[in-house]
């Protein structure tokens, strides 16, 4: 098992970066990509910046370069739900695009509207969240929204919600759940919620990064270190 962990950002990837025992770096489409182990498993990590394009060149690049067997994404997102509170964690049962034509994706290849997430990694994560001993936060499983714009706008928060009502939405997981579907890779998304996706969601997001950042990688982390059954 060789798992392969995408975040957006910086802060969302350094504590698994200081968990990790680096064995090479390589830099792949002017990205940084590294390569060792975290309590003795192979990790591959990488942080891919912002947005659909650069998450899914990214993953394409852990699973035929780097030979992953499954892919984690770990970091923040705003949150489109009034039963979840901030710093709470959503764990990804399936992804979509919500700026994309659903037409479009059902005529043409990959034929999907949403990507499931593993089952068995949602499994762990969940066990994994059930060890952890005041942890701070509550989670759901559920739907998470991607698209190629921060949402912190009401009426566009609206009209996500209205149409294809997620738990959250964020920029990066769609993609990595399109490429890993056409690769038969299982994926998982772990999201900690930094903003509530409206008028004042860009300072939230600042303010809780950090502490967001903690829980999504807190959840990694110990999934790693999971024995597997």
């Amino acid at each position: 098992m060789k798992w392969g962990i995408i975040a957006a950002l910086d802060a969302e990837l350094a504590l698994i970066l200081e968990a990790m025992e680096i064995k090479r770096e390589e830099v792949v489409y002017g990205v940084q990509f590294f390569d060792g182990l975290i309590d003795g498993k192979e990790v591959t990590t990488v942080t891919c910046s912002i947005g659909t394009i650069n998450a899914a060149a990214c993953a394409t690049v852990l699973i035929r370069e780097f030979k992953v067997s499954a892919i984690l994404n770990t970091g923040a997102a705003g949150s489109t739900t009034s039963e979840m509170n901030l710093l709470d964690v959503v764990l990804s049962s399936e992804v979509l695009f919500h700026d994309a034509d659903v037409r479009f994706m059902r005529d043409y290849h990959p034929y999907q509207e949403s990507f499931l997430a593993d089952r068995s990694l949602i499994a762990l994560a969940e066990k994994c969240i059930s060890e952890m001993e005041d942890r701070g936060f509550n989670y759901r499983v559920g739907r998470i929204a991607t698209g190629d714009v921060f949402v912190d706008d009401l009426a566009v928060k609206r009209d996500i919600i209205a149409r294809v009502n997620p738990l959250c939405v964020e920029m990066e997981g769609a993609a990595i759940g399109q490429i890993a579907y056409m690769s038969d890779t299982p994926f998982l998304i772990i999201r900690s919620l930094s903003d509530d996706s409206g008028e004042d969601a860009q300072g939230s997001f600042e303010n809780l990064l950090e502490r967001a950042a903690k829980h999504s990688a807190a959840i990694v982390l110990k999934m790693i270190a999971a024995k597997l059954e």
